[in-house]
């Protein structure tokens, strides 16, 4: 036997030849042609080149075709139609050029066609409505352009759709795409897609991951997005939009991801958003959105991911954003917000990165936070912070890179512990009250590049132990009660 060879119960007919990732390189023989009982044929992950071999079609047992992954050229051989077994079509990721393939819609029994990651140009045939059977089609990552045709609707079995990414489509969505009631998967992201998106949209029932980001749509969101009772991801950021969050969006009890960063949407954010129960990433940055956070927030025990920075939001930050001990990212930066930190998230160990920066946040830094295991970013500049640095003696991740406090109203003098930010780049502690001296275990801090300590109240010598930062590239004390000569040693 050989590796990837696989014969009938007869031992006499190869049905199956599975080549993927034998580091194969040069052009592709015509003489499989020549393997007449061939049901399986992947040369998947290879460096082959050249055009597709148009003696492939003799293959007329051929089943799947797997040339994913290549150097492919040219266009496709339109005698490859001749295959009307052929259920599976993988193309994905080679250097085909010419129109997309009309030829392939004379394959009756088709399931599977993925011509993405290619250089196809021209529109999407309307002829591609043909299928009776097709459950998947990718033509994303190409150079189409036109109009996308209403005749997608006809395909009553697609599951899952992919056109978007680097192509240029003309208008936005036809309404045909609510008949397509078996799509489990719409991406269409990045590909120039205007007007409004159709109510028709909300048919879908079974549709669990939406994306249509990186668009130029325009007008509200559809209130019947909200009847999508399968939807797991939902991804509508840049985009053009307006309006508020519907109420019917309360109803998508299995939404996992919502983004909708970068539109136009104003109004409050809802209350149920709140109360969505499998809600882990949340991203409404660079909106117009006012009103308070939704003080329910993270109570579902699931939120990873919050990020509500640029909008004109008030009030407090919730309570139980990381009630689940799973909350990684909270960014809330460039808002209104007033009231503490809530003291819980100090004991948030699954947090990584906390930027709450440019708001009105008092009360003191919650207790334990810098001592967080994952944390890689703290910043919380330009806020009205009271009380002091306070480290503890616990190790520090050695991932905590930058510490942002500046411009707060922080106090008392700089913890000899300071000196356990081993992996600190960058400490911003300028526009505070900071009093007496330089702890000389900043020499300590080996990564550190950045640092400013200006304008606060330091008094003493300047710490020579500052030199043994060898990676220092930025160095600001001014504006302090430093007294003494600068040391040599800088």
């Amino acid at each position: 036997s050989f590796t990837g060879v696989t014969c009938d119960h007869t031992g006499r007919h190869v049905t199956s030849i599975d080549l993927t990732n034998f580091n194969l390189s040069g052009t592709l023989s015509p003489s499989f042609s020549y393997l007449r009982f061939l049901q399986n044929f992947s040369v998947a992950a290879n460096q082959l080149s050249g055009p597709i071999p148009t003696e492939l079609a003799a293959l007329s047992a051929l089943r799947y075709l797997n040339l994913s992954n290549n150097v492919f050229g040219g266009s496709f051989p339109s005698q490859l139609s001749q295959l009307k077994n052929l259920r599976v079509i993988d193309l994905y990721n080679n250097n085909m050029t010419g129109d997309l393939p009309v030829s392939v819609t004379e394959l009756p029994n088709l399931r599977h066609l993925h011509l993405g990651g290619n250089f196809f140009s021209g529109q999407i045939p309307s002829s591609y409505g043909r299928w009776e059977h097709l459950e998947y089609l990718a033509v994303s990552g190409n150079e189409l352009s036109g109009k996308i045709p209403p005749e997608i609707g006809n395909l009553t079995m697609l599951k899952q759709l992919y056109i978007g990414y680097y192509n240029s489509f003309e208008d936005g969505l036809p309404p045909e795409m609510g008949n397509l009631s078996e799509l489990v998967r719409f991406d269409a992201a990045n590909c120039m897609l205007s007007g409004e998106i159709p109510p028709e949209i909300g048919k879908l029932q079974k549709l669990d991951t939406l994306f249509l980001q990186v668009n130029a749509l325009s007008g509200s969101l559809t209130p019947e997005l909200g009847t999508l009772k399968s939807l797991k991801s939902m991804d509508l950021s840049n985009n053009m939009l307006t309006g508020e969050i519907p109420q019917s969006f309360a109803d998508l009890k299995n939404l996992t991801l919502l983004n909708l960063f970068r539109n136009k949407l104003h109004g409050q954010i809802p209350e149920f958003i709140g109360e969505l129960p499998e809600l882990q990433v949340l991203q409404l940055w660079e909106n117009n959105f006012t009103g308070s956070i939704p003080q329910t927030l993270g109570s579902n025990r699931k939120l990873q991911l919050l990020d509500l920075s640029s909008n004109k939001l008030t009030g407090n930050l919730p309570p139980d954003m990381c009630s689940g001990n799973t909350l990684q990212t909270l960014i809330a930066l460039g808002n209104f917000l007033f009231g503490p930190i809530p003291e819980a998230l100090g004991k948030c160990e699954s947090l990584n990165r906390i930027r709450m920066g440019e708001n009105f946040l008092n009360g003191s830094i919650p207790k334990g936070l810098f001592e967080l295991p994952n944390l890689t970013q703290v910043e919380l500049q330009n806020n009205y912070l009271t009380g002091e640095f306070s480290v503890t003696d616990s190790p520090i991740s050695v991932n905590l890179g930058q510490i942002s406090l500046s411009n707060n109203q922080l106090s008392g003098a700089l913890p000899a512990s300071i000196g356990n930010f081993s992996g600190v780049q960058k400490l911003l502690l300028d526009g505070n009250k900071f009093s007496g001296r330089i702890p000389a275990e900043i020499g300590k801090l080996q990564q550190l590049s950045k640092m400013d300590f200006s304008h606060n109240k330091l008094s003493g010598p300047v710490a020579p132990e500052i030199s043994k930062c060898k990676l220092l590239t930025f160095v600001d004390l001014s504006r302090n009660e430093l007294s003494g000569e600068i040391p040599t040693e800088i």
